[in-house]
């Protein structure tokens, strides 16, 4: 099919603001979505998208993103789970429930929300294309990382399934694993990363790939990375 509308969380910064750059440039219309209205009203004037600010560590905010986005959209052929955050690194023994019921909220129980929208909203139609981004830390198990991993490696399996349930419906499933990204996200500045619109081209491509095509998982890294 051809995709025409998108509904992009996490759009105000980094990655999730360059793929609306590119997105709305090659002539998508996107509904985007973070938690900075200014930043966001600076985004929907220089691109022409829609938008509108949600916090997604709220469930009941999520089910209104969406709601929203169809309103504004009509039809949403395109969910890109984009948004993500990690408090702070530290050893698991320094980690507060606090910290851990934060994460799980913005890094599994959101996308898993908007993946269900998604699935109610596409099943009737038997077409559309959730792409989850992830991260290679879902890859890996870093020290320092243990609650931002355990969120990211659930949000991997629940992809996973998703991807089994939604293929017999002809809905694409794509599951993105960024490695390092010289974003605003990581306290210093990481020039030997990837630039964010190097990443957002990577993750924007999947919606021009064949129709007979699904590209199941896309893993990308700078080249000082190695597995």
């Amino acid at each position: 099919m051809s995709y025409q509308t998108i509904l992009i969380t996490g759009a105000t910064k980094g990655l999730g603001r360059e793929l609306v750059l590119d997105l709305c440039k090659k002539g998508y219309q996107v509904f985007a979505t973070g938690r900075n209205e200014t930043q966001l009203q600076e985004l929907m004037s220089q691109t022409g998208c829609l938008g509108k600010c949600f916090d997604l560590s709220q469930a009941d905010a999520v089910a209104a993103l969406f709601a929203e986005a169809k309103q504004a959209l009509g039809q949403i052929d395109v969910v890109i789970n984009n948004a993500g955050m990690n408090s702070r690194k530290c050893e698991l023994a320094d980690t507060n429930l606090d910290e851990f019921e934060l994460q799980y909220a913005v890094n599994l129980r959101a996308p898993y929300l908007l993946c269900r929208e998604a699935m109610q909203h596409m099943l009737p139609v038997k077409q559309g294309y959730i792409i989850n981004i992830i991260s290679t830390v879902a890859k890996r198990s870093n020290a320092s990382m243990s609650i931002y991993t355990a969120m990211k490696q659930g949000f991997a399996g629940l992809n996973n399934v998703l991807m089994k349930e939604a293929q017999p419906h002809g809905i694409k499933i794509t599951a993105v694993y960024p490695g390092g990204i010289n974003t605003t996200f990581r306290e210093q500045e990481r020039p030997q990363y990837m630039q964010p619109q190097s990443a957002a081209a990577m993750v924007s491509q999947l919606l021009s790939n064949p129709e007979d095509v699904v590209v199941h998982e896309l893993t990308f890294r700078p080249q000082v990375e190695l597995e």
